[in-house]
């Protein structure tokens, strides 16, 4: 991607310290969110409401919903200006969420606690020792600009976990990349309690019990949903921490290429045109469906490119050469290119094709010569004893040397299309 690009997309990223402690200018949070910079994402580190009690797992679960609430005010926030001011040219739809720790269980949070239905009781009214505890309102019920959708496209997990995998739909969803090590005491990889190593020295806790890494690819594989986990043994809940001033090696290659190939790389396009020409004409054109915003970059071997357009390309092919190749790649607005999609072209000589059917013109395996005709083919549908009828697609302008029509042929020609016989 490029810094330059009219609009780029955006990655939220939220620090941990279990609810208790940290802020957004945590030594691997800042590291993370500058590599993030430097491969051209418009990066955010947040704060979010701080305070968990342990010895309640109702109010605990209060906390971890309050930072989900403040996550999606973020993420409005900059959707807001991108729709206004767009001082920080953001593209609404390519918002991407991440964190560590606890800032992960506000990352999955925010990508699949996305109903009000899902939200649990303890985040609305109910008593506790005579006392009445406030509703928390809403996932967008908090902040500013509510007007708009404070769910992340997309994003990844350093060491999360959720309240629940049901939170995971078998539906269109945000995809996810997890990062996780089996020997993590913080947050358990598989079922548990939060701090499972710490928490047995201090009576009375009382932690829910979350889902982690594992058991979100065990969803993820029950229900088909996309996703990509780094498993590992021997990194601790730092997971991407390498010793106090680093971050592992993997860590932000993974995460970029994730977010780059699964949200930004442009789809491969379909090259529309002939893939055979005729030695005596070589000129023929070709065209790619572009999508909106995006550019269509052009290349040739073999060949001029006589003119193009952002979806159209006219081609002149050399008839002296042993490699005929045109190539196309989208750009996406934000500077991301796709791969390349490649056609090669072959020259033929005038040849005779023959129609042995069963099939239609279109058919490549009813033509003798294994491929549709061309303007330098002499055609021969034989004689039939049946009655044959032959349908010229739509929105064909089909020339062809000459055409033998045997008995009981009959030749359909759509009002759409033309058919010259030289």
């Amino acid at each position: 991607m490029n810094h330059t690009a009219a609009i780029r997309p955006l990655v939220i990223v939220c620090f941990g310290g279990g609810f208790l402690d940290g802020n957004r200018k945590y030594w691997s949070i800042r590291l993370i969110c500058q590599s993030l910079a430097r491969m051209g994402y418009v990066v955010a580190s947040i704060d979010y409401r701080l305070g968990m009690n342990i010895f309640d797992q109702d109010l605990a679960t209060r906390a971890v919903y309050r930072g989900v609430q403040d996550s999606r005010s973020a993420i409005r926030f900059f959707r807001a200006d991108a729709a206004n001011a767009n001082t920080y040219r953001i593209d609404p739809n390519k918002v991407f969420i991440g964190g560590h720790s606890a800032g992960a269980f506000i990352a999955l949070h925010n990508m699949y606690l996305d109903k009000e239905g899902e939200r649990p009781i303890s985040t609305g009214i109910w008593m506790q020792s005579g006392n009445n505890v406030p509703d928390q309102g809403c996932l967008d019920c908090v902040g500013n600009n509510l007007g708009y959708n404070g769910r992340a496209n997309g994003g990844f997990s350093l060491a999360g976990a959720v309240g629940f995998t049901s939170y995971l739909e078998p539906e269109i969803s945000p995809l996810m990349l997890m990062f996780h090590s089996s020997n993590d005491n913080t947050v358990p990889i598989g079922i548990g309690e939060p701090f499972s190593t710490y928490t047995p020295f201090i009576a009375g806790d009382d932690l829910p019990t979350v889902y982690g890494s594992d058991e979100i690819k065990k969803r993820c594989d029950t229900i088909n949903q996309v996703y990509q986990y780094s498993r590992y043994t021997n990194r601790g809940h730092g997971v991407h921490e390498n010793g106090t001033s680093s971050l592992h090696a993997d860590i932000m290659p993974t995460i970029g290429q994730w977010l780059y190939s699964k949200y930004l790389q442009p789809a491969d396009v379909a090259i529309v045109g002939s893939s055979e020409v005729c030695e005596g004409q070589l000129f023929a054109n070709y065209s790619v469906s572009t999508p909106i915003n995006h550019h269509l970059f052009w290349e040739i071997v073999g060949g001029t490119i006589l003119s193009s357009s952002n979806n159209e390309a006219q081609v002149t092919w050399d008839a002296n050469v042993s490699t005929r190749k045109l190539s196309a790649r989208l750009i996406s607005p934000h500077r991301a290119f796709g791969n390349k999609s490649n056609m090669e072209v072959a020259v033929i000589s005038a040849e005779t094709n023959t129609w042995i059917g069963p099939g239609n013109w279109s058919d490549v395996n009813a033509w003798s010569q294994g491929r549709t005709p061309l303007s330098c083919d002499s055609i021969i549908i034989p004689n039939q004893i049946n009655p044959l009828a032959v349908t010229i697609p739509e929105f064909q302008n089909i020339e062809l040397k000459s055409m033998d029509l045997g008995e009981n042929v009959f030749l359909i020609i759509p009002g759409s299309s033309t058919l010259k016989v030289k």
